[in-house]
């Protein structure tokens, strides 16, 4: 089974269909991603802070709050 059957069968079931499901991928078939219900759609390479910007969009238009946090160990590894 691969991502796209995945997606198909979340989306179509009645009790997981509302979970918000996100794209990481490094095939730029973004048209085919959202055609199929996924709520983003992000090509590789991509920064970190898109992945963030896209949790937060989503958790916010949904009425949450929330906050995302990176580990230290994390800014550390990335410099340069």
């Amino acid at each position: 089974m691969d991502g796209w059957a995945i997606l198909r069968e979340l989306k179509g079931s009645a009790d997981l269909n509302e979970i918000p499901v996100f794209v990481s991928t490094s095939l730029d078939e973004r048209e085919k991603g959202i055609s199929l219900g996924a709520k983003d759609y992000l090509v590789k390479p991509y920064k970190p802070s898109q992945v963030s910007k896209v949790i937060m969009h989503t958790l916010l238009s949904n009425g949450k709050q929330a906050q995302i946090l990176i580990p230290q160990a994390f800014h550390g590894e990335n410099k340069g």
